[in-house]
């Protein structure tokens, strides 16, 4: 007859990470001046923005 390992009961660990800003957060940047360094405060404004958009 074949001898019984002893029991071990599942261990279950967590470890809470606080941050600062995200994963990804810090990792892109924006940069909203054009070709020549000049921003745009305005938005372009067309005549009609009638289109179909599929959902």
């Amino acid at each position: 007859m074949k001898k019984k390992m002893a029991y071990t009961a599942p261990l279950v660990k967590v470890q809470l990470i606080e941050l600062e800003q995200g994963i990804a957060a810090g990792s892109a940047t924006a940069r909203p001046e054009d070709s020549n360094g000049q921003v745009n405060e305005q938005w372009g404004l067309g005549d009609n923005d009638n289109r179909t958009i599929d959902w």
